[in-house]
């Protein structure tokens, strides 16, 4: 018989891992039966030979197995990403122009501080990416990310770690009397916050203001006077960040695991039925339905497949799109993960709609032309078409081989129905 002991107790093993313990040791006993194990019998051979005159009455021995286990090393640490985003919110006249020189002197000022910053062709690359339906929706999304929403959306689609915020919440001038010398003075209000990608909270936050009284002349650009208050901010708030970022987590390099997911149209819930009917492999059933369907699916632009479907890709938003000869694509933004199904509902387009006047004769030619792709691969088939509006046959092969032209209409119960 073989009795095998466990001496560390998995809850424990677990338990000192999960705190950073050492290395802990699994060891396994077990008795060897003497009149089965082959090394037993070697060994009880050599032990007799060695002393003749003797019986090796017994044998025994245990073997013990030992395994160390330790705690896996951490993933690697990858150096963070983020993307920069600026937003005026005063009515100051030249400030819009503003935003860019701001957000390019925010990007210098952070090159020093382990940081990949995204270029701003980058960002709006990504936002043509992923197409919004609406004017509106596409205006919201930007203007989420000042007001604390569709913060990991974004960053899911520009695949940043963080995203820095920076508000112009003012920018005025008064004038002012100083002695026999009459001044004007400037000041700007900025509002700065940071972003976690992974749960789109704030780590960062910080209100900042600054007054510059300088002569008055009227001569003088106000956008100058505001431009060295801007160098201002962007050298305070990057002094600020540089002494926040250690208390931020370390972002994880990508492990490259991809989620499977699937894609199912109506054109898929026609083929269904048609595929119980038919004597045949599941290889040849699905190469079946990719005759028939026709449906292409891309993901990011790049033909992955066609429905229905399972497929892989990074989880994530990705723009899907599914279309079909005849049918207006379906095109829309996506989360995938592990496990997730799209039913796409697809529909007859203009011209579609013009070439088959309805969506039944579109169901029609699917089933025609999946019998004929079965027939062709030799695999029998018992069609019943009794539930379809029209369909005709032409001149051909059926499922047994022979069929001529049909027309099957609506049964009895149908009519009645109607």
């Amino acid at each position: 018989m073989k009795a095998t002991n466990l001496i560390l107790a998995g809850i424990a093993l677990m338990s000192a891992m999960a705190f950073g313990q050492a290395p802990q040791v699994v060891a396994e006993t077990e008795k060897l039966d003497p009149q089965t194990s082959a090394d037993l019998k070697a060994f009880k051979a050599r032990v007799a030979a060695a002393n003749p005159g003797l019986d090796v009455v017994k044998v025994e021995a245990d073997v013990v197995r030992r395994a160390v286990l330790a705690p896996p090393p951490p993933p690697p640490a990858k150096t963070p990403v983020m993307a920069i985003f600026v937003k005026n919110h005063t009515k100051t006249a030249g400030m819009d122009d503003q935003v860019d020189g701001i957000r390019d002197r925010l990007a210098a000022e952070m090159s020093g501080m382990d940081f990949v910053i995204m270029d701003s062709a980058e960002i709006g690359a990504a936002f043509n990416r992923y197409k919004i339906t609406t004017a509106e929706e596409r205006a919201g999304l930007i203007d989420g990310l000042f007001t604390g929403g569709s913060v990991t959306r974004v960053a899911q689609m520009l695949g940043a770690d963080y995203i820095l915020t920076a508000s112009i919440i003012g920018a005025s001038e008064m004038q002012r009397v100083a002695g026999d010398r009459e001044v004007t003075i400037y000041t700007l209000r900025m509002a700065t916050k940071v972003l976690d990608a992974t749960t789109g909270g704030s780590i960062y936050g910080k209100n900042w203001n600054n007054k510059r009284p300088v002569p008055k002349n009227n001569g003088d650009d106000p956008m100058g006077h505001y431009d060295d208050l801007i160098d201002m901010w962007v050298q305070d708030t990057g002094a600020d960040l540089t002494a926040a970022r250690p208390r931020w987590r370390a972002p994880v390099a990508d492990a490259g695991t991809l989620a499977t997911f699937s894609v199912t149209t109506t054109i898929d819930a026609t083929i269904a039925p048609l595929e119980a009917t038919v004597d045949a492999t599941k290889p040849v059933k699905d190469e079946l339905r990719l005759v028939a369907g026709g449906i292409t699916v891309e993901v990011d632009g790049a033909a992955i497949g066609s429905s229905g479907g399972t497929f892989r890709a990074r989880p994530g938003l990705h723009q899907l799109r599914v279309s079909r000869q005849w049918m207006k694509p379906w095109v829309g933004t996506v989360n995938i993960a592990d496990g997730a199904v799209f039913n796409v509902a697809l529909e007859l387009s203009d011209e579609g709609f013009r070439h088959y006047k309805n969506k039944e004769a579109l169901r029609a030619e699917v089933a025609l032309a999946y019998a004929e792709a079965a027939f062709r691969r030799g695999c029998r088939i018992n069609f019943d078409t009794a539930a379809w509006q029209t369909v005709t046959l032409a001149p051909g092969a059926d499922a047994t081989g022979v069929f001529t032209e049909t027309v099957v209409q609506p049964t009895v119960k149908e009519k009645a129905a109607r």
